[in-house]
């Protein structure tokens, strides 16, 4: 009769999981049973980092990213860093152990209660209560991960648990693998009615977030954008909606925005919104003028149509399924046409603003590389199927607005932890080991993680991250500045060789100081075939695209 133990690998081998992310720290039946179902135990140096990982690799994947959490502060950890899972709606599994029934209430050592901890910060919180209910559990726990609107759960066994016996279970396996293993459909007369309300428009706009990406529509997005002559812009997460060199594509609105983007957005008169929860980020702050529009919205969760703004109708469903059937409206009542005079002139714009964009970092005047000549570097130097990161705070801005993507699963971003985009990296490359991956971090967000270096090389994992180095936390300084008030000591860093660092773990590493270098430090890294660093001496004047400068022609 199997263990407890065995009974959670053997569950998640029969839905085909093949990675599981941790920093070991006891539990070892766990481990014993994970290695003889053949699933590889990715150990990686602190809990956070495996939670990123796993978290970068479901993205990527669309699969349950299991990670693990030992009784006490790995539970701390690990529960810390759920939440960047949870606004990306990733399905994160965190499977902790907590102290043994017999030694609770008692001072044991390291004893902490888990759950209270997750509660914040997951969809789905239990213990697994009798050992005959282990297996049952873990597939409860990988259905509601994957449900329609995906998200972290937390399933706790007491430690003492692993080594029992768990019943005669049945190790079936599920029609249930991936984030889109369940999709909802649309009500087709609803669906209609927008279509025909998007018709009606003079200016329609779609804006189009994460849930067209994790549902992966793109293509059905691109037809029905096109068929309608509808203009799209994006989400900072829902980049990869469209491709990018699409002249339909306006490009991402928002906080960390293009503002040919957010212009979009204040000149339209209706807007389809679809796989996207128009929170803060991407209507910086309530401020662009949704309200004042005919809106339309689609998602796969019933609660997010309506939450922040009165909409004229709305659908419940999957993004793919109900761009499909839109599409299908649209051919059969023969409403496909030619561009019309608002694409049109939002495409000529949009070549404007382009060629504005590319004097960014001539007009600007810094004292040192300008992160725009980093963000146009690493896109000359990856291909339309590379995955390219970024980390939170200016990055985004640099990377939403300046480095255009093709269609696809080709951006991953921190959803607000910073230090998130390396571990998350190294994830999305163990999802993706047939496509390159490259990470946009600086110096505050590489200090987090540095110590992954030792798993990308212990695992064999070749991202490649390229760290914009000004010694600050730039965001925060251009904050500090515009409040004409700047506080050094929460600011400055020392200067650290980041290139030096990642050599002495054994990786590839070069600092670059000139501009001229950008274009060879990044071939040679990219090619180096391993896990590799690439450490930018930038300015910390540059000022990254942002709707807080919007008034500018730049940006």
């Amino acid at each position: 009769m199997p263990t407890v133990a065995q009974a959670i690998a053997r569950t998640l081998a029969a839905y085909g999981t093949e990675k599981f992310f941790c920093l070991c720290g006891g539990d070892h039946d766990l481990w014993y049973a994970l290695e003889d179902e053949k699933i590889e135990i990715i150990n990686c140096r602190t809990e956070n980092a495996a939670v990123y990982m796993a978290d970068g690799y479901a993205r990527m994947t669309g699969k349950p990213g299991f990670v693990y959490g030992q009784r006490g502060p790995g539970v701390a950890n690990l529960a810390g860093a759920l939440a960047d899972p949870l606004w990306a709606k990733s399905p994160v599994i965190s499977l902790t152990s907590s102290i043994s029934m017999p030694s609770r209430d008692r001072f044991e050592y390291q004893e902490l209660d888990g759950i209270p901890l997750h509660v914040g910060v997951t969809k789905w919180n239990k213990t697994v209560s009798s050992p005959d209910r282990a297996a049952a559990m873990v597939r409860a726990a990988i259905r509601v991960a994957l449900s329609p609107s995906p998200g972290p759960v937390h399933l706790e066994i007491p430690a003492d648990m692993f080594e029992m016996e768990s019943g005669e279970e049945i190790f079936r396996e599920e029609d249930i693998d991936t984030v889109n293993s369940f999709r909802a459909p649309p009500d087709r007369a609803r669906l209609a009615a927008i279509v025909e309300g998007m018709m009606k428009a003079e200016r329609p706009l779609i804006v189009a977030g994460k849930g067209v990406v994790i549902s992966r529509a793109w293509n059905e997005l691109t037809a029905f954008a096109e068929a309608l002559s509808i203009p799209v812009a994006t989400s900072l997460g829902g980049k990869g909606a469209i491709d990018e060199a699409n002249d339909l594509a306006m490009g991402v609105i928002g906080r960390n925005s293009r503002k040919i983007g957010n212009d979009s957005v204040r000149e339209c008169d209706a807007i389809l919104a679809i796989g996207t929860r128009l929170g803060g980020l991407a209507t910086h702050r309530w401020t662009l003028p949704f309200e004042q529009k005919r809106l339309f919205h689609i998602d796969a969760d019933p609660q997010i149509p309506g939450h922040n703004y009165r909409t004229v109708a709305s659908v419940a469903a999957d993004a793919k399924l109900a761009l499909a059937a839109a599409l299908d409206i649209v051919n059969a009542r023969k409403l496909a046409r030619e561009r019309t005079a608002w694409a049109k002139g939002m495409a000529e714009r949009l070549a404007i603003w382009r060629e504005n964009a590319a004097e960014l970092s001539t007009v600007q005047k810094v004292d040192g590389i300008h992160p725009a000549d980093v963000i146009a570097a690493a896109r000359r130097a990856m291909g339309p199927s590379d995955v390219i990161g970024a980390d939170t705070g200016a990055h985004g801005g640099w990377v939403g607005a300046l480095f255009p993507v093709a269609a696809g699963q080709t951006m991953i971003r921190a959803n607000g932890s910073l230090g998130w985009v390396f571990p998350g990296a190294l994830g999305a490359a163990i999802g993706a080991p047939d496509r390159r991956v490259v990470a946009i971090t600086g110096d505050g967000g590489m200090l987090y993680h540095m110590s992954e270096f030792e798993t990308a090389l212990r695992c064999n994992i070749p991202a490649v991250v390229i760290v914009l180095n000004n010694a600050c936390l730039a965001s925060e300084y251009q904050t500090q500045k515009r409040h004409q008030r700047v506080v050094k000591s929460v600011l400055d860093f020392r200067d650290v060789d980041f290139a030096a660092v990642a050599r002495s773990f054994g990786a590839f590493g070069v600092r670059v100081t000139k501009v001229g270098e950008l274009d060879a430090a990044i071939a040679a890294a990219l090619a180096n075939g391993g896990p590799a660093l690439v450490d930018v001496v930038v300015s910390r004047e540059a000022q990254s695209p942002s709707a807080n400068r919007d008034k500018t022609r730049l940006v």
